[in-house]
């Protein structure tokens, strides 16, 4: 009998040290800049980024930024040496072969953006064959766009930074620029004269509607523990209310320095 509660008690004992490392768990994932969701700058790093750190959180988890430009971000997580995972990344192929996807962060929407004093409205690609469209190198805005842009049924001009097209689009340089409508607002309100949001504004209608995950390396040990771990995680913040609140927050501006 006795032998048998001191196994018993091993058992426990082992069980809690387990549980207790696991609460210690520190997670490294990089990160960028995409304010209002993710800045080194804005507070709790932003929005996107504070739901990651409170989803592990209620899991016992830390999480730890590293911030780097973009495509260095995900070569780190590819490498899978000092970063586990990357934050905020749609779902494609390529990455697919690398990672392990979790549970959308959130769903955001992109939408043209465009002059008030344009009367403008569409509902598919070929109504906006007579429009100068502004874009930017590198992003990428859904099948159909892409295609109708590769296909020339669109007129497309690519400038470097979502800003410049901003820019262009005030001073009537482009008709449309496509954007993620938070993500335009933010540098309307932040980078652009004041003023300029009396200018501009959206159209409703989303050209695509996204969902952004975080993305854990598949050959780094426990990868699957860790995602499962924040699926629980996020879970309980959407049950408690809080998800929400942080949502809310965002779009009254409670994320800026």
């Amino acid at each position: 009998m006795y032998s048998v509660l001191k196994i018993a008690f091993l058992s426990y004992f082992l069980l809690s040290l387990s549980w207790l490392a696991y609460g210690q768990d520190v997670i490294k994932l990089t990160n960028g800049e995409w304010p209002p969701y993710m800045s080194e700058d804005y507070k709790h790093k932003g929005l996107i980024s504070h739901i990651v750190v409170e989803a592990f959180k209620n899991e016992g988890m830390t999480v730890e930024y590293g911030f780097f430009p973009w495509k260095r971000a995900i070569k780190q997580a590819e490498l899978g040496k000092e970063w586990s995972g990357s934050v905020g990344w749609s779902i494609n192929k390529e990455r697919e072969a690398f990672f392990i996807y979790t549970d959308p962060i959130i769903e955001l929407k992109d939408v043209f953006f465009h002059r008030k004093d344009l009367q403008f409205d569409w509902k598919t690609m070929d109504d906006l064959k007579n429009y100068k469209i502004g874009a930017s190198i590198g992003y990428y805005y859904g099948d159909e766009f892409e295609e109708a842009e590769k296909r020339k049924k669109i007129n497309v001009s690519r400038t470097s930074k979502d800003l410049n097209n901003f820019k262009k689009l005030v001073a009537e340089k482009i008709d449309l620029f496509p954007s993620t409508l938070e993500v335009g607002y933010e540098l309307i309100a932040d980078k652009l004269p004041e003023g300029t949001k009396n200018i501009l504004t959206n159209h409703p209608r989303p050209i695509r509607t996204t969902n952004y995950h975080l993305i854990i390396n598949k050959n780094i040990k426990d990868a699957q523990k860790y995602v499962d771990a924040f699926n629980r995680g996020l879970k309980k913040l959407k049950e408690s209310g809080k998800y929400d609140q942080m949502l809310s927050d965002s779009i009254d501006g409670k994320y800026r320095p």
